[in-house]
């Protein structure tokens, strides 16, 4: 059985009671979870965006461990035989970047679902209240998978290269500079095309209302308007790896070949002296 990058919610729903699906929140709000869910799911254990903390318990700009990643399968029980549909309660975002830190540790078989818990919710599909326990235990075989990632050093060295485009999923404000945030410095890497990840989504037809994926053909328009080739590789980021990583589900989706998503983003590279901004 062949199961497509992005499920829709009517094939979800067709194949909830197949035994090698699970399906898995991944909320910002735990307590979402409790509210009402996907019949079967269960909930992602761990923080929504997979992030390591310092010895403070402050949440830091890293991917968590391999040793963290791989609790995280033991305590969802993930099986090489089984699987995973992940949805969120942000149109995407969050099981985006929930199958982006799957990737990074070699685990595959994951999809995710379009329109999310919003969407299945919108459409009136069945909700549960039942509290889902995994089953523990992992047979997955963690192993990080190279050129996936890239660190600050790396893209700093490919900022004048011509086989390197750069894509910047912030908000208009944050690219130019004007929106306040915590970063010491202002602005965007350069050469950096703009192109923020909700732009990627059809527009809501109410506020809060969910938010579908655009077409393959719209979305491959949009990333050719914006100068975007397949046979270059094409770096992400954002303020600190999750929309960025929204945007590399959407280029696996469409078949681009060479992608790597800068996890640390702006959070890191506006902090070093040795990183070039521009406004």
């Amino acid at each position: 059985m062949t199961i497509p990058l992005l499920v829709s919610p009517e094939w979800l729903q067709e194949n909830l009671n197949n035994s090698q699906i699970q399906v898995i929140e991944n909320p910002r709000n735990k307590s979402s979870y409790l509210q009402g869910h996907i019949p079967g799911a269960v909930c992602s254990p761990t923080n929504p965006h997979l992030k390591r903390y310092d010895t403070n318990g402050e949440k830091t700009q890293y991917v968590m461990t391999a040793d963290e990643f791989q609790t995280v399968c033991h305590d969802l029980g993930l099986k090489r035989d089984k699987h995973y549909i992940i949805y969120d309660d942000e149109n995407g975002l969050l099981a985006a970047r929930f199958r982006c830190v799957c990737r990074h540790f070699g685990v595959d078989n994951v999809s995710i679902l379009d329109g999310s818990g919003r969407g299945w919710i919108s459409q009136q599909r069945p909700v549960s209240k039942i509290l889902e326990r995994p089953e523990f235990g992992s047979d997955m075989i963690i192993k990080r998978r190279e050129n996936y990632f890239i660190g600050w050093k790396e893209l700093r060295s490919w900022c004048q290269n011509p086989e390197v485009q750069i894509w910047d999923a912030r908000r208009e404000a944050e690219y130019w500079g004007i929106e306040e945030t915590k970063n010491l410095r202002r602005g965007h890497l350069p050469g950096a095309r703009h192109c923020p990840w909700s732009d990627l989504l059809l527009a809501a037809p109410s506020e809060g209302a969910a938010e579908f994926l655009k077409s393959n053909n719209e979305l491959e328009r949009m990333l050719t308007d914006l100068g975007f080739r397949r046979d270059k590789t094409i770096v992400t980021y954002c303020q600190s790896g999750i929309r960025a990583a929204f945007c590399v589900f959407v280029l696996e989706l469409l078949g681009y070949p060479q992608y790597r998503l800068y996890d640390a983003s702006m959070g890191e590279w506006s902090c070093l002296r040795e990183t070039p901004l521009v406004l």
